[in-house]
């Protein structure tokens, strides 16, 4: 597992872009929504977050959002503070990395308001156990683009690349028996890379990796209406998925 989290993390098509700035590159605009010029200072790609061969929720998206005072990874840090960063960001590592499942650590020590995502991610999760959650034990969070940008600047263009690089291979290191797509372009990489019909919002279970999992569909945190799974799957689906978790 450490070795895929690091290999995403110092992902070589950052460094490519990196030091090949003039060079065309599907990740090119991506890499470079990032305001910081030097590979050291550069905000890692981000593999996941939370304990992915324990939890039993996936999340998956599109990518994570950047911000300029979270204390957050650089491509200069080593790989085990890398690691631990990013398999216990939501507890039990070295730092309290994010309070309460929704509030990032930030570089004065402080703790930023409530992120959105997070906090949605976190309801869903309790609607699917029907219990309080321990983020990053019970659920953990991954993309299906791994560098980080504002208002998904340059997915569409590096979506390919990192979904042939990583998602298979990230999805099958994980627990999880069931996997929440999350938004559009989650749920078109999904259907393409396992064959899922477009009008299905639950699809499963199959094989990938060493478990069974099931799929299923959600609009993105940041879409308009309602997000609930109760609001976006049938009765039976519902309780097929919680059956499934037991």
């Amino acid at each position: 597992m450490t070795t895929l989290l690091n290999k995403i993390a110092h992902c070589p098509h950052v460094n490519f872009c990196i030091q090949n700035p003039s060079v065309e590159h599907p990740c090119r605009e991506i890499v470079f929504s990032q305001s910081s010029s030097s590979l050291n200072e550069y905000q890692v790609p981000e593999p996941w977050s939370g304990r992915i061969e324990q939890a039993p929720i996936l999340f998956l998206s599109s990518n994570p959002s950047i911000s300029s005072v979270e204390d957050y990874p650089r491509w200069s840090w080593s790989d085990d503070a890398i690691d631990d960063f990013f398999n216990n960001r939501f507890g039990g590592g070295r730092k309290v990395w994010i309070l309460d499942g929704r509030k990032s650590l930030q570089k004065d020590g402080t703790y930023g308001g409530s992120v959105n995502f997070w906090s949605a991610v976190q309801k869903r999760a309790i609607e699917l156990f029907q219990r309080n959650v321990t983020p990053g034990s019970d659920y953990a969070i991954t993309e299906i683009v791994h560098c980080k940008s504002v208002s998904e600047i340059g997915v569409k263009k590096a979506q390919n690349q990192c979904v042939q690089s990583y998602l298979k291979k990230v999805l099958e290191i994980s627990s999880a028996r069931v996997v929440v797509v999350m938004g559009v372009s989650a749920r078109e990489a999904m259907q393409y890379e396992f064959n899922i019909p477009k009008d299905v919002s639950l699809f499963g279970p199959i094989a990938i990796g060493d478990r069974e999992k099931l799929i299923t569909f959600l609009p993105h945190p940041s879409a308009f209406g309602i997000k609930k799974f109760a609001n976006c799957l049938k009765y039976d689906e519902l309780e097929s998925l919680r059956a499934f978790l037991r």
